[in-house]
């Protein structure tokens, strides 16, 4: 059959994929910035510490401490690896990439006979966040399908508008592809508006499968300096940039034969998404002693401008032929989205002029997260529902044995959904070689948490429970000049 493209609304698409709108906004809000290998190696706790490029994203009053000018490059190496449980399946599935966190270049400007001893300035680019995984996911359901959302979506439309194309993307695919058939009663005569499935009872194999890939990248420009070597200050203009594109094929099959002949359907949804933002990161760090250092920072929320491409097709194969019918947009859907404000404290202590221990705590609201663009309404009002504030906490550690430096680090960050612990941890470990003009860093980054995926309707089928676990590799060259 002839593939069909007409206009769908926005909110179509959480129809089946479980309100896929408040999921994007908790996407684009969070992050996991490792950035150079120093600075993930001791999981991101340089708030107060500062003389870090990677740290211009979190407290950007950091760039006070540099003394003179540095580049810093850092490319790295991940492996994804998800683990899902379906009743008794519990399938595994992997993704490796190979990409950059961070390049950078900070430029010292001395103030001689001035209390504000230099000026520095920043410029650069660093990642936030990697949306890189496959996911997979296999069982046989006894006792409902995928169809049974459809028809409870569909009921109550006309067989007419089906027809005319007014139903909703999912049921209009159906109807096209025989998936569903109209109710006929005792006498044969039409009950319009009441549908049946073509699947029959029986159990039946379920599969999906999700491939996404992209990220989220901050370019910046910082400024800042240092008073009396006392107070340091800085702020950070930050660009962020997203994209996001996923696949998904979600299938049904009969285990056994069916009267009309219905043996499998497959479901593939599309979505490719590009944004840009503009946010403002100031902070301040003190010296309370020659060893004793705190910061904190506030992030302004986010403004992204966002647009999306969708597409999505179902095809339904019987014993004798295959029927297709697919759906998407003429052009991009575009919408605006504004994430929560960030705030962080910290602190630093140096023992013995080699040892270094610092910490950070972090809040964001989750709840905040707002579209501004009409007919979102209910969307806004779902994510003040079912978000909320968090914590997050970052320890790091570093010794230095001339001209060696290891480094370990621990994170963990709070969980945004209420009710529900979906926490993440990262646990960081690191060398480098400091030769003073030149240096390299390594680290490794361990990177786990759990997660839900919902099939089509959780008033049908429970969550699917899915465990993520991230292995990061990273390696920083720098020079200073």
């Amino acid at each position: 059959m002839k593939k069909i493209f007409i206009i769908i609304i926005f909110a179509s698409i959480a129809i089946i994929s479980n309100a896929q709108n408040e999921i994007d906004a908790l996407r684009y809000s969070t992050q996991n910035h490792l950035g150079t290998a120093r600075h993930a190696a001791m999981a991101g706790a340089f708030g107060s510490l500062g003389g870090e490029f990677s740290a211009l994203s979190s407290n950007p009053a950091g760039i006070g401490m540099y003394q003179i000018s540095e580049f810093t490059f850092t490319p790295s190496l991940s492996l994804n690896t998800t683990k899902s449980y379906y009743n008794q399946n519990n399938l595994l599935a992997y993704k490796s990439q190979f990409s950059v966190e961070n390049i950078g270049i900070v430029f010292s400007v001395p103030k001689n006979k001035s209390d504000w001893r230099r000026v520095n300035f920043g410029l650069g680019w660093n990642k936030l966040a990697e949306y890189n995984s496959n996911i997979n996911i296999e069982g046989i359901n006894n006792s409902n399908s995928i169809v049974d959302k459809i028809i409870d979506l569909t009921n109550g439309t006309l067989t007419g508008e089906l027809t005319n194309g007014n139903g909703n993307a999912y049921s209009q695919m159906a109807w096209n592809t025989y998936l569903i058939d109209p109710v006929f009663d005792s006498n044969n005569n039409l009950i319009d508006g009441e549908y049946s499935s073509n699947f029959s009872l029986n159990p039946k194999h379920q599969q999906k499968k999700i491939r996404s890939s992209g990220s989220l990248n901050e370019f910046i420009l910082s400024i800042g300096g240092s008073y009396k070597e006392k107070l340091y200050i800085g702020a950070t203009i930050g660009i962020p940039t997203l994209d996001y594109y996923e696949y998904s094929e979600y299938s049904e099959e009969e285990l056994s034969d069916t009267s009309n002949n219905l043996r499998r359907m497959v479901l593939n949804e599309e979505i490719s998404t590009y944004g840009t933002g503009y946010n403002l990161k100031i902070g301040a760090i003190y010296r309370l002693a020659e060893n004793i250092k705190i910061g904190g920072s506030i992030h302004t929320p986010t403004y992204f401008s966002i647009e999306e491409d969708y597409n999505t097709s179902l095809m339904t194969f019987f014993k004798d032929s295959t029927l297709d019918y697919s759906m998407g947009y003429f052009n991009p859907f575009k919408f605006n989205l504004i994430t929560p404000l960030k705030a962080s404290l910290s602190a630093s202590t140096i023992i013995n002029k080699n040892i270094i221990f610092s910490a950070e705590y972090e809040v964001i609201d989750y709840s905040k997260n707002e579209y501004f663009t009409n007919g979102f309404e209910e969307e806004n009002e779902i994510i003040k529902n079912i978000y909320q504030n968090t914590e997050n906490i970052k320890i790091g550690a570093e010794i230095t044995l001339n001209p060696f430096v290891f480094r370990a680090g621990y994170a963990n960050f709070g969980s945004a959904l209420k009710d529900t612990d979906f926490s993440r941890e990262n646990f960081s470990y690191g060398m480098g070689l400091n030769y003073g003009s030149y240096f390299f860093d390594i680290a490794y980054v361990l990177s786990k948490e759990e997660n839900q995926h919902q099939l089509y309707s959780d008033d049908l089928i429970d969550p699917i429970k899915i465990i993520s676990t991230n292995h990061n590799i990273l390696f920083s060259l720098g020079f200073r000049y």
